[in-house]
């Protein structure tokens, strides 16, 4: 679909920025895995408690999409990113400050909304901007944060209590904050005509048309959206594929003892799950350049379903296969929104995407609960693992037979 004549230039600045945006839209969430017990054990609070904070947090991410996605409608997403890392870095630093606990919740769930935000929603609206044609690979790369962050943060946040305590362990992730807010104010503009870029780097790709820029008078107001239909099943049919990744994750390690994996190297297991996405994205990122995001899409139902098959077999060459097609749900799932957003959206992606993906998150939000609901009446992770194949199978199947392509097009063409 996309044949690809030049380089990225100055476009690379844009893409680094996204890379740390996604980064840092994980840091609160996986740090957490190991600040848990740490901090619990520092200021004698219920681990247990400061765990289920992430949970409120993936609320305050479905707010922040929502709120972040309409203002960038109308006001400069550059604008929108500084205001957030700034809240960010003051709440982070409250994380590791504050002795109360009330303080510390109220700040962990900003954070996390404001760092999602700051990933999910608005880099892809200046990468729509960016690389309006060429998404798909710079989707693939910048995605790479998310997997890159949840393997290392951990590791990252030990180091940083173990050097200068409580405030050290999230301050490294204040300075890539700090980091990616200024290349963002320093190299990088809403439009890039701003910085001497030319979108695309001025590569031509065939069966393209040509951009239009920022629609101004688009038909896609909330209202709008939220009354259509399409809206509603591409926003649950992809909500399927975050549903499934995320309430996976959360089960893998005790599925891994399960099955008689000792504790030490599941979590070896785990650890290459997460960078097992790195590439996964990448590819992800590679296959959309060369069918679409629509198609690609596809692909992620599909490397869900395999991936449960292969780790129900229970056997080591099976797991492992398993966690290379984790490795492809993960970056899949990050991937498809904001990309099937611009091809469909076009100059009205922020509208659409601003609604489709807090649809999205919402579905998403229920996968920890999904295969936890199952496990709690079994007893057992194998029935979850077949119970979430069983449900890539009719995401797979809602999509191609609901989703429908064009539908933007259509309507505004009813106008």
């Amino acid at each position: 679909m996309e044949k690809i004549k030049k380089g990225y230039g100055k476009g690379w600045l844009l893409i680094i920025y996204a890379f740390l945006a996604y980064f840092t839209a994980t840091a609160v969430g996986s740090a957490m895995n190991a600040a848990s017990g740490t901090l619990a054990e520092l200021h004698g609070w219920n681990a247990a408690v400061l765990t289920s904070l992430i949970s409120a947090g993936s609320l305050a991410n479905i707010v922040a999409a929502f709120v972040l996605g309409k203002l960038s409608v109308k006001y400069s997403a550059k604008k929108l990113s500084l205001i957030c890392f700034a809240i960010y870095a003051v709440v982070m630093i409250g994380l590791g400050v504050t002795g109360n606990f009330v303080i510390f919740a109220v700040c962990l769930i900003l954070a996390n909304g404001i760092s999602s935000g700051i990933g999910y929603q608005l880099s892809p609206v200046l990468i729509s901007r960016w690389f309006p044609k060429r998404k798909g690979v710079v989707m693939g790369i910048a995605t790479m944060g998310i997997p890159l962050c949840s393997g290392v943060a951990t590791m990252i946040y030990q180091a940083g209590y173990g050097s200068m305590g409580s405030l050290g362990g999230f301050l490294p992730f204040i300075v890539i904050a700090v980091i990616a807010a200024v290349m963002l104010v320093v190299f990088l503009a809403d439009n890039p005509a701003d910085r001497g870029y030319v979108p695309d780097n001025g590569a031509v790709i065939e069966g393209a048309e040509e951009e239009k820029g920022i629609n101004k008078e688009s038909i896609w107001t909330t209202k709008k959206l939220l009354t259509t239909p399409q809206v509603w099943i591409h926003g649950v049919t992809l909500g399927i594929q975050l549903l499934f990744a995320s309430g996976l994750m959360v089960q893998l390690f005790p599925r891994l003892l399960e099955i008689g994996i000792d504790p030490g190297q599941a979590g070896m297991m785990m650890l290459a799950s997460g960078l097992l996405a790195l590439p996964g994205s990448y590819i992800c990122g590679l296959i959309d350049s060369k069918i679409g995001a629509r198609k690609a899409a596809c692909t992620t139902y599909i490397f869900g379903v395999a991936a449960m098959v292969l780790n129900l077999t229970g056997t080591m060459v099976g797991v492992w296969a398993s966690l290379v097609m984790i490795g492809m749900v993960v970056g899949g799932a990050a991937n498809w929104p904001a990309s099937l957003c611009i091809e469909e959206f076009g100059d009205s992606f922020a509208n659409g995407y601003g609604v489709i993906q807090p649809i999205i998150q919402i579905v998403g939000a229920i996968g920890p609960a999904f295969f936890a609901a199952f496990y709690g009446i079994t007893g057992s992770y194998r029935i979850p693992y077949i119970c979430g194949a069983v449900l890539m199978v009719i995401g797979f199947i809602a999509f191609v037979g609901l989703a429908k392509a064009g539908f933007v097009r259509e309507e505004e063409a009813r106008r």
